[in-house]
């Protein structure tokens, strides 16, 4: 018989569900806000959630007072330029809607930006227990890495993230 240490097991069980999580669609997020789905983000600039209906969003779940997420999402924003058709959403957290305007418009982020809600219409509790950040989450069908992925990533998991979302897109 097979004898494996209880905390292996239990670090197996715990790294499989994150791997067996549901598969939110972006607007699905919303689902319980009394106020439903966010029109445009701090900018102004409309949302189109049909167009991500059924295609894979990343979402990027950051603070403007977060120097690491400062310069993910500087990473992010230029790799946008070499993978196009990306669907990124960024959720800033920690900071009221007005601070989180004008660090979009300091950092001259392309990809739309919201400042999450609390209570029901708060989105990072719905994607993942923990508060790190940055946080990249997966939105749609299973990727084939874990669902959301703490921490600053390199310019290369960026960019594979990205590539994969882009032949999911195809394939849908």
């Amino acid at each position: 018989m097979l004898k494996v240490p209880v905390c292996w097991l239990l670090a197996g069980l715990l790294g499989f569900s994150s791997w067996v999580q549901a598969d939110p669609a972006a607007e699905a997020l919303w689902a319980a806000c009394p106020s439903g789905l966010p029109k445009s983000d701090v900018q102004g600039r409309p949302l189109d959630w049909a167009a991500w209906r059924h295609k894979p969003v990343l979402a990027v779940i950051w603070s403007p007072d977060c120097a690491f997420c400062q310069r993910h999402n500087a990473k992010l924003d230029a790799l946008l330029r070499e993978v196009p058709g990306a669907a990124v959403i960024g959720i800033a957290v920690d900071s009221p809607p007005e601070a989180v305007t004008r660090t979009v418009q300091r950092r001259g982020y392309a990809f739309p930006v919201i400042a999450d809600g609390s209570g029901p219409c708060a989105v990072q509790p719905q994607l993942t227990p923990r508060r790190v950040i940055p946080m990249t989450c997966w939105l749609g069908d299973a990727p084939t890495q874990p669902r959301c992925i703490p921490g600053e990533m390199s310019d290369d998991d960026l960019r594979e993230l990205l590539k994969a979302q882009a032949r999911s897109r195809r394939h849908s």
